[in-house]
């Protein structure tokens, strides 16, 4: 998990910087990416792992960067690294308890001890990584060591009994193939915890990793000025471990669906912290005008919103746990070979399952997020903000508002708000006159409208491949109606290094959206 608030604008630098040096992104194709697709050319490969290197250290040096992913970036690259910055990479990628191997990291661990369930916590047995001394029953394990475990093995559990992979086996390190997580004093660098690998992955073979977890070792008030300690662990267990899941997956996966989907389930297991409500001012629902992929920035975890809304559309679960993520997850798995597809596809295919598509649930995902608070179970008790319009307008009797222009970038929405005029009788209709971009180039839009004592409804605007379309609402009998802009778009150029799904250039931003009201009887 990354650093809280107080860090944002050293991420932010961090990418700005890396999209400056053209660096952003792992750069690695994934399995399965299609024929004709060429691996990176050795140099462009070798730095590409150098700004992983200089990223990972940067993160474990406390700079407000993202530890989780800059370590798997560097993890997925490293075996472009030669020399000393090979060893380097080595050094950092090395657990806690590997003594000399380890100078980069936390320092050592003089001793430590381990106890295991279907998971093994290690932790220090003296020294500043120690967690606190207290053992009330006496058996030789710290209270905080063991709660961390049982904690854990809930998570581990959970997720197992839901139908996800279990993280893959790491052969005999750690003591055994269990998934091992360590316990180490990370608070003064400004982390929650991380999950990584120490598994050697060759270029060109299947990203799937093994993966090992560090968790504070106290979680500290000093150092955590959010929740409660017991708090921060249980939340920090469930993201953090979720990782290591998605890594037996694929661990070169795109940024934002791992980010996401890992901020989605820790509120799915422990729904009473609610740590990712710091989250949603960096969402669609604050941002809709920003697109949903964006890894560049804190919108990688707020776009955790766009599962919830798919998970409370299509509820079934299992284990406690909807399947809808779990699903898209089975379609990210890079084992499946040339059917392994990139997040927004894996998302786009497990809706057509459903009945639906990526381009209608995007479109109704952005005209609902006007009406957060209601929309969502939690929106209303949890004040979700309601997504800001892009525009409004008041129109009279044979008012017209002309056309109105909207550039919208892929998988971004805007609202324009057409109301009444006072005393506008009820016979008046607005006639809605529609100039989007063609189907194949993601133009899509939502009308929803609110009767006067009446509920609110909304529905998808049927246009031709063109993107034009025409009709006619109820508007004097209205208290307002709404109009959703939505580019659904999701065609990329792939593997170009970028920020975006399949770090590919999109091929659809700033398209122009094109709206025109009138009053008619």
């Amino acid at each position: 998990m990354p650093a809280r608030l107080p860090a944002r604008l050293a991420v932010l630098l961090a990418l700005v910087l890396a999209l400056v040096l053209g660096l952003t992104g792992v750069g690695l194709v994934p399995a399965g990416a299609g024929e004709g697709t060429q691996a990176a050319p050795p140099s462009r490969a070798v730095q590409t792992a150098k700004a992983a290197l200089t990223a990972a250290r940067g993160a474990l040096a406390g700079d407000g960067r993202e530890a989780t992913m800059a370590l798997r970036d560097l993890a997925l690259t490293r075996s472009s690294l030669v020399g000393e910055e090979r060893a380097a990479a080595d050094r950092i990628l090395a657990r806690p308890t590997d003594g000399p191997l380890d100078p980069e990291g936390y320092g050592l661990f003089v001793g430590s001890a381990r106890k295991c369930t279907a998971v093994c916590v290690h932790w220090a047995t003296s020294g500043r990584h120690a967690p606190p001394s207290a053992d009330d029953d006496r058996d030789g394990v710290p209270d905080y060591a063991e709660r961390a475990l049982k904690i854990l093995t809930k998570v581990h559990r959970t997720y197992v009994k839901a139908g996800y992979r279990p993280p893959k086996g790491d052969g005999s390190l750690g003591g055994d193939k269990r998934t091992d997580v360590y316990l180490a004093d990370i608070g003064n660098q400004g982390l929650y915890g991380y999950c990584t690998s120490d598994e050697d992955l060759l270029v060109g073979s299947s990203p799937t990793l093994w993966a090992y977890c560090v968790l504070d070792n106290d979680y500290a008030s000093s150092q955590y000025s959010q929740n409660t300690p017991l708090d921060n662990l249980r939340v920090t267990a469930a993201h953090e471990y979720f990782h290591a899941v998605q890594y037996a997956y694929d661990a070169g996966e795109d940024t934002w669906l791992l980010e996401s989907t890992a901020a989605w389930v820790e509120d799915e297991v422990f729904p009473g912290i609610d740590d990712n409500l710091q989250y949603l001012l960096q969402s669609p629902l604050a941002q809709p005008r920003a697109s949903l992929d964006e890894s560049g920035s804190l919108a990688r975890y707020g776009g955790w919103i766009f599962f919830r809304h798919l998970t409370e559309r299509f509820p079934q679960a299992k284990g406690g746990l909807p399947t809808f993520v779990r699903d898209v997850w089975r379609q990210a798995d890079s084992r499946r070979g040339a059917a392994n597809r990139w997040s927004v596809q894996a998302v786009d295919r497990v809706l057509r399952k459903r009945g639906t598509s990526m381009r209608a649930a995007f479109a109704r995902f952005a005209a609902e997020n006007r009406r957060a608070r209601t929309t969502y179970a939690e929106g209303r008790p949890n004040r979700y903000p309601n997504a800001p319009l892009a525009d409004r307008a008041v129109l009279g009797a044979r008012a017209s508002t002309g056309w109105g222009t909207l550039r919208l970038d892929h998988l971004a929405a805007g609202t324009v708000r057409l109301e009444p005029k006072r005393g506008l009788g009820r016979a008046w209709d607005v006639r809605l006159e529609l100039d989007l971009p063609s189907l194949v180039r993601g133009g899509a839009a939502v009308v929803t409208s609110k009767p006067r004592g009446g509920r609110v409804t909304s529905r998808l605007v049927r246009t031709d491949r063109d993107g034009d379309g025409t009709l006619r609402v109820p508007f004097g009998a209205s208290e307002w109606v709404e109009v959703t802009l939505a580019n659904t778009s999701s065609r990329y150029r792939c593997w170009q290094a970028t920020s975006f799904a399949c770090r590919g250039l999109p091929l659809d931003d700033q398209r122009i959206f094109r709206l025109k009201a009138t009053t008619v009887r």
